[in-house]
């Protein structure tokens, strides 16, 4: 990650306001300057609107870099997590919406789009989520001080982020049958492991074929980290410094999970450790890694039950001539004709808009739990065998879903080794998107115009 020194100050005029503290960068050449329109008042002050990053044929300005230092100071202060100082934080955001703006290029290029009703309906669902109408939902975002175009090209970016990361990294992940041998032959599998851990962590990244100048100033700064945490310096104050990894500003804090689902030099290191205890530095294709074990919950031996559930559904989606409400009252009428009698397969053909499950009367087959949307799942794992449920909101429309059977999953040898592929996956998904995205801002021209960051 791009570290500069800070010197003389900068007006960041936003930043300045969001953070109430002063901004400090170095000179500013006259190829980063963009013009201001001339003022009617030749007394008034009217601020350049500077660049601070080029990435590849694109700019990044002082405007947008106030406006996300803002928008995540105001979401670390919504968590309750302290505020990085700026000298810290500048730099990490600054490197997040460089990788952002690469990663926008190169889905754009390779033609990933977003159309105005596949936003539409993904807003419909956030203002859903919050238990609001989108007049509602616009309402409170306007008192809240966002801009509403603003917020849906926020939302359309975060979806084509989403498909290019499913098409360049999940799609392309190969599973051989030997690491689903090895994962099923592991200790926690083979004892019914069913702990979870609090893991924090700090990554100090390495570039592809590194040499080793690279690697031993890589294994200086982890040390230099280490050093610091050894000495009792808080764990989120040293992430937010040292690492590279997307989450540093969070702290580098992963929550809790499941040993399969922490990256494989995280999950060994996790069960030699003691809640509250660091790791030594640990070493993986991406760079280096500490580990502190925060927490440890569940118990040793205890062996999970795992339920699969044979359900199917109807979906009506709200488009230009049906409206929210429209859908869901269409729903509200089916599941009744359903109640009197009428046959959920026949009005499944007839009326959903998921045309893949419709040909089977809606049927959606057997799931496992993780393979449907986590508010398909919820309704879907609270609705008895036999019954449909009421009207309920996914991202991908309204649905009403109707339980046929379920059973115990527990010692089928099929699922454990798709249970075991798909936690393989979510294992490697993090580490190869991570690496996917500093190789495409290495191979990207980009150049830092505050401090001493070097272009390429």
């Amino acid at each position: 990650m791009p570290r500069f020194p800070i010197a003389r100050p900068l007006c960041l005029a936003g930043i300045l306001l969001a953070l109430g503290g002063p901004l400090h960068a170095a000179p500013q050449s006259s190829t980063a300057a963009v013009a201001a329109p001339k003022a009617q008042d030749q007394g008034e002050l009217i601020p350049l609107d500077r660049v601070v990053a080029i990435v590849n044929n694109e700019a990044i300005t002082e405007r947008e870099l106030a406006a996300e230092m803002a928008r995540i100071t105001n979401r670390l202060r919504a968590s309750g997590r302290a505020v990085p100082p700026t000298e810290v934080l500048l730099p990490q955001v600054l490197e997040r919406m460089m990788i952002q703006r690469a990663e926008l290029q190169y889905a754009k290029l390779t033609g990933i789009t977003v159309d105005d009703l596949s936003l539409d309906n993904a807003v419909r669902g956030i203002a859903n989520d919050n238990g609001m109408s989108i007049e509602q939902f616009r309402a409170a975002l306007a008192k809240e001080g966002t801009d509403w175009a603003g917020f849906r090209e926020q939302v359309r970016q975060e979806i084509i982020l989403g498909r290019l990361h499913k098409r360049e990294v999940f799609d392309r992940m190969q599973i051989s049958d030997k690491e689903i041998d090895d994962f099923l032959a592991s200790r926690q599998v083979k004892s019914g492991e069913a702990r979870e851990f609090h893991v924090r962590h700090i990554l100090v990244a390495l570039p592809e074929n590194a040499g080793p100048a690279e690697i031993a100033k890589a294994r200086a700064k982890a040390e230099a980290a280490l050093k610091e945490l050894q000495g009792g310096a808080e764990f989120a104050g040293v992430a937010a410094r040292f690492s590279d990894a997307r989450d540093a500003l969070e702290g580098g804090d992963l929550g809790w999970r499941p040993l399969d689902r922490l990256p494989t030099v995280y999950a060994e290191a996790a069960q030699g450790l003691k809640a509250g205890q660091l790791s030594e530095l640990l070493r993986s294709p991406s760079g280096f890694h500490i580990i502190q074990l925060a927490e440890v919950r569940g118990a040793q031996g205890q062996a999970a039950t795992l339920t699969e559930t044979h359900a199917r559904h109807i979906l009506i989606q709200p488009r230009e001539n049906v409206s929210d409400d429209e859908a869901r009252r269409r729903l509200a009428e089916l599941r009744e004709r359903i109640l009197k009698g009428e046959d959920f397969a026949a009005l499944a053909r007839t009326y959903s808009d998921d045309k893949g499950s419709a040909e089977r009367g809606g049927d959606l087959g057997w799931a496992r739990p993780g393979m449907m949307v986590e508010a398909f799942e919820q309704v879907m794992n609270a609705t008895a065998p036999g019954q449909v449920s009421e009207p309920f909101r996914s991202p991908f429309g309204w649905h009403i879903v109707q339980v046929l059977e379920r059973r115990d999953a527990s010692g089928n040898a099929e699922f454990l080794r798709q249970q075991a592929r798909e936690a393989i996956g979510r294992r490697k998904a993090e580490e190869e998107l991570e690496r996917w995205q500093r190789r495409l801002k290495d191979e990207a021209y980009t150049e830092i115009l505050i401090g001493n960051g070097a272009g390429k």
